[in-house]
């Protein structure tokens, strides 16, 4: 038999999991639970979309045929893609100074 100190936390925790077993699979269902007669409300737009094995294959295909992969597999974090032209050095100040004297980033002046 079990020593008394074990039983109590594993009893602890085996009621815990029992209580939010429910909530959990309720979470990823489109039926949930409802205090009206039916007992459940069905909420079609809950429903979880699993996509199909090939569209699955196709989308790592597609990843491991990007340059970044071999980093982003290593754990590195995916790079965002650059859109248009970076901004240079003096429009970058010109905005900093404009929002500093609008107030809406601190100028460093009290």
């Amino acid at each position: 038999m079990l020593h008394r100190t074990l039983l109590f936390p594993l009893l602890a925790v085996a009621v815990s999991a029992a209580a939010l077993a429910p909530l959990a699979a309720s979470a990823a269902s489109e039926y949930h639970f409802a205090p009206t007669e039916a007992g459940v409300t069905r909420h079609p737009d809950h429903a979880r979309l699993d996509p199909s094995r090939d569209r699955v294959v196709a989308e790592l295909k597609t990843a491991r045929n990007q340059p970044a992969w071999s980093a982003v597999s290593r754990g590195a974090p995916w790079p965002v893609a650059r859109t248009g032209q970076p901004a240079t050095r003096e429009a970058v100040e010109a905005e900093a100074i404009k929002a500093m004297r609008e107030g809406t980033i601190p100028s460093g002046e009290r």
